[in-house]
């Protein structure tokens, strides 16, 4: 998500297409000079369909092309990036980086956000009938196990609550 809107981002690199001045204007505005330079490159290659997201993310074929694209015709990361209609020039330096450590592997889309956890098998109770002696015996210990923790934990709360009553 964009901090600026699309049609903030159209005007200010309109004024500034019109006006010049990047670091008077930028100011103005609250944003970097730099910002605003980028933004007026994007909207005079693009136009009006400056700043719109693509359709889909990139993929490592699409990123490899734009590198190469910039390594050979000698772009900076500033014109590939608007050329490409990229959000920002730091998006195709950090591809860069990423193809320069590890090759187009490292091109690849990973899977954003937290990892799904592992579904653990439920917990299937055997009747005390169809439990050997053994498996008796190790859920015996199990469960006091388990026991003796619950009981340390309430011990520990109990402790807690009054040191912060005798704090008072």
């Amino acid at each position: 998500m964009s901090k600026h809107s699309k049609a903030f981002k159209i005007r200010s690199a309109q004024r500034f297409l019109k006006e010049g001045g990047s670091r008077r204007i930028a100011k103005e505005l609250g944003i970097s000079s730099t910002m605003l330079r980028y933004w007026g490159t994007v909207y005079r290659l693009h136009g009006e369909n400056a700043f719109s997201p693509p359709m889909q993310p990139y993929s490592a074929q699409n990123k490899l092309n734009m590198l190469s694209k910039m390594w050979t015709q000698g772009w900076s990361l500033g014109y590939t990036s608007a050329y490409y209609n990229l959000s920002s020039p730091g998006l195709l330096s950090k591809w860069q980086r990423c193809y320069k450590e590890d090759g187009v592997e490292r091109l690849l889309s990973l899977k954003r956000g937290r990892p799904l956890m592992n579904k653990t098998p439920p917990v299937t109770h055997k009747k005390t009938s169809d439990m050997t002696p053994k498996e008796m015996q190790e859920e015996l210990e199990y469960l006091r196990a388990e026991n003796a923790v619950l009981k340390k934990l309430e011990a520990l709360r109990h402790q807690k609550r009054a040191q912060t009553k005798t704090k008072r």
